[in-house]
């Protein structure tokens, strides 16, 4: 009785998770049509089917090779959740790379997930030893098994069946993204339609040297408002209060999330998607492989290059690739006592805004500093009241609730941005700030079709510009030109040429902006080979 009681330990502690298998079969979604709907199920079939017979054939156990593969992919699938509930954006195969290497991420991320997880394979250790090989079959029907599950596992990863890696939608094809993110995730440099093309991940010195520089060179602060947008954007919602004074439409890459492609494409200064399929990873492939742009360039200036960061520098590899971009001084959130006490979504502007005076009263250098805040991340769905004066009745309650929670938040970014311009205007020293918004919120992505925003544009922020010594800016700035909306990529040329600087690196990208309407196009034919050189120095267009 004993013997058989112990028999079925290993059964009992298999099934619950082989169940999970189940659920998420019909959880995860597939693409569009039965199509795909079909061939999302038979992949999740397929990598349990070659995961099983794998342990299988090794241990020839088949309970607890059906519960290893299951808690596999189970663990896999939870942190794919867990991922996008913080960041936004799938997951992908870089990213067990940085739990790897540090697990404070994966703990602060998800720390009772990972106790269960960890916990399920612990029992899985117990029956492994209390399960008996099997003698049912031979090992050759086990590698029969395995070498048909790997054959049609090939098959469904042939590049007629890739998947979009780009989706940002929570349990949409989350196997096939995070298998195919292997060997699709690295980043390529773009194909140049001439020698003289302006690209890409080094930059280029010659072109980069400034050959005018102001006597007085000013502080530049670049801040980036987490998750900030402007609320008219929303059609059917009345948005109550200001906005950022002089605000200019600014074009993002993501919605919702995977901020660091919007910190790269300004710190590097090259649009994040010209790198192929790996671009929203690019953070993790980011240092040794790009040069930083307007950090660097300031550097050999003689300015002092600071970052200060609302979350731990190790958090996604925010220092790392800070640092590869020409950032001296990291200081990130445990470093700041104010922030290192509070949670990270109950963060104030005010404490970011503060450590940033604290360091202009310190320097003795002018300063380039990088500021992230906080105050926007999601979620913003606080199940408040609808209020039909705010919101038409197109939105919907859910709706409702985000826009106004996220409009009470932005009243006070506002007003907390505008007592620190107040501040810096007390300084002795011209300093010009930049401020952008780094994409929409996660839940405004997730609850609102691009349908609902104004010429249906989710990837549409804003940025604004202003100086000590004359006020906004924004317009000044663009120097007369106009577009509907200006490529990220480009605000450091814009910022560099405003603080007085000029170099062929600046013109030619200036020169780009114009001819694409305010797009980053440096590698299209369309722009005259004399007026897209970077690699080659020439007097200044006129």
């Amino acid at each position: 009785m004993l013997s058989f009681r112990r028999s079925l330990i290993p059964l009992l502690i298999a099934v619950p998770a082989t169940l999970c298998m189940v659920y998420i079969l019909f959880a995860d979604r597939g693409n569009a049509g039965a199509w795909g709907f079909a061939y999302n199920r038979l992949y999740i079939i397929l990598t349990w089917a070659l995961l099983f017979s794998g342990v299988l054939l090794l241990s020839r156990r088949p309970w607890s090779a059906a519960g290893i593969a299951s808690v596999i992919l189970g663990g896999l699938w939870i942190g794919a959740g867990i991922k996008y509930q913080y960041l936004g954006s799938q997951l992908l195969a870089p990213d067990l790379v940085i739990a790897a290497l540090s697990a404070e991420t994966l703990l602060e991320m998800g720390l009772l997930p990972t106790l269960l997880v960890s916990g399920y394979l612990l029992l899985l250790i117990v029956s492994f030893w209390l399960e008996p090989p099997t003698t049912a079959l031979g090992r050759k029907h086990f590698a029969l098994g395995l070498a048909s599950s790997a054959v049609l596992f090939s098959a469904l990863n042939l590049p007629m069946f890739y998947v979009d890696l780009q989706w940002t939608a929570q349990y949409k094809q989350t196997l096939p993204i995070l298998v195919q993110s292997i060997w699709r995730t690295q980043l390529a440099e773009p194909t140049q339609p001439h020698e003289t093309s302006y690209c890409c991940f080094k930059a280029d010195q010659q072109a980069e040297t400034f050959t005018e520089a102001p006597d007085k060179k000013p502080n530049i602060i670049v801040i980036l408002e987490e998750s900030t947008f402007q609320s008219e954007q929303v059609l059917g919602f009345k948005p109550q209060g200001e906005f950022f004074q002089d605000a200019y439409p600014l074009k993002v890459y993501t919605a919702g999330g995977s901020t660091w492609v919007q910190e790269i494409a300004f710190l590097h200064g090259v649009a994040p998607p010209l790198y192929g399929n790996g671009w929203k990873s690019i953070n993790l492939f980011a240092p040794g492989r790009l040069d930083g742009r307007i950090a660097q360039q300031l550097a050999h200036q003689g300015y002092k290059t600071k970052t200060i960061y609302p979350i731990a520098g190790r958090f996604y590899g925010g220092q790392r690739f800070h640092e590869q971009l020409g950032i001296q001084d990291f200081i990130d959130c445990k470093a700041m006592p104010e922030c290192n006490k509070r949670r990270w979504n109950k963060l104030p502007d005010e404490i970011f805004f503060d450590e940033a005076l604290k360091q202009l009263k310190l320097n003795d250098k002018p300063l380039f500093t990088f500021i992230a805040t906080m105050r926007q991340h999601s979620p913003h769905d606080k199940d408040i009241t609808p209020d039909a004066r705010r919101c038409k009745p197109g939105l919907s309650t859910k709706q409702c609730s985000i826009m106004l929670d996220y409009n009470e938040r932005l009243k006070l970014s506002v007003t907390a941005y505008e007592n620190f311009l107040a501040q810096l205007k007390k300084l002795p020293e011209r300093t010009i700030v930049v401020a952008f918004g780094d994409h929409i919120p996660g839940d405004v992505a997730a609850h609102f079709q691009e349908s609902d925003f104004y010429k249906q544009d989710r990837f549409r922020t804003y940025f604004n510009a202003w100086d000590s010594a004359k006020g906004y800016v924004t317009r000044k700035m663009l120097d007369g030109m106009a577009f509907e909306t200006v490529d990220i990529a480009m605000l450091d040329a814009l910022t560099l040429r405003y603080a007085g600087f000029e170099s062929r690196y600046l013109t030619d990208k200036l020169v780009h902006m114009q001819a694409c309407s305010g797009a980053f196009c440096g590698f299209e034919d369309a722009v005259p080979k004399n007026q897209a050189m970077l690699k080659r120095p020439q007097p200044p267009t006129p």
